[in-house]
């Protein structure tokens, strides 16, 4: 009998697949050159795209910056009983993503330039908003010390992160010992704010990110926990969104 042939895929799914390789190479592109060098018709020939196609989804390079930044950095969690596992989850899942994924290793670049928030935008805010939000969590089940200043902590969690991963990258020229080193760091940040009891039962083992992740990509759970940067828009002045070829 004979093999029966594929169906042709539909326009739509051929965009999708368009946009996604534009993603790919602009997280190659940005994270070899940062946003200033990177050239739209360099993204556009490792993409095997058409300049028609890339403005059909992005306006310009600092729209598909922007994109890029809000979509690699979705992150979805289970539920956990823990309030404080969930704190650690969410940073050892990026951890062990980004020691895997060129588009967010760019991601960490463009985000921390001192231009982001007025040319593409930043998450900062946003994590350092959920940080909070997380540790207000935590605080109301009991699981950290009455005296725990969760807007400091919020702050030093997401600066400690990312320089983490800065400083890891230019002392080592590789990311291999991030994961362990953010396990390190979060239960030492943790260890100050929290009751002892609750910290001895979060995991800040170096796999527990790559468990979750391939947990997640298996099987997503049915409610989730995690971050989306919806907000994210440059601030100060109106983002430029004319078509120009770098």
């Amino acid at each position: 009998m004979a093999d029966r042939e594929q169906p042709e895929p539909s326009a739509a799914e051929r965009a999708r697949t368009t946009r996604q390789r534009i993603l790919d190479a602009a997280g190659r592109e940005f994270e070899t050159t940062g946003y200033g060098g990177a050239s739209v018709n360099r993204i556009i020939a490792a993409a095997g795209a058409t300049k028609g196609a890339f403005y059909h989804h992005f306006a310009s390079k600092q729209h598909l910056a922007t994109t890029l930044l809000r979509e690699t950095l979705e992150v979805a969690l289970p539920p956990h009983d823990l309030a404080l596992q969930v704190i650690v989850d969410t940073g050892m899942v990026l951890a062990y993503r980004i020691t895997r994924e060129p588009a967010l290793r760019a991601a960490l670049r463009l985000s921390v330039a001192y231009s982001a928030p007025t040319t593409y935008g930043t998450p900062w805010p946003d994590w350092i908003r959920l940080n909070q939000q997380q540790l207000n969590d935590a605080k109301e089940a009991g699981e950290l010390e009455p005296y725990a200043d969760t807007t400091m902590a919020a702050h030093q969690i997401a600066g400690a992160w990312a320089g983490l991963a800065l400083i890891t990258h230019a002392v080592d020229q590789s990311l291999e010992h991030f994961e362990t080193r953010v396990g390190a760091m979060y239960k030492n940040l943790l260890t100050v704010v929290a009751k002892p009891r609750y910290v001895l039962q979060v995991d800040f083992s170096r796999d527990r990110g790559q468990q979750l992740y391939e947990a997640d990509t298996a099987a997503p759970p049915a409610v989730e926990e995690g971050m989306t940067f919806e907000g994210l828009e440059p601030m100060g002045r109106e983002a430029t969104r004319s078509p120009q070829a770098g």
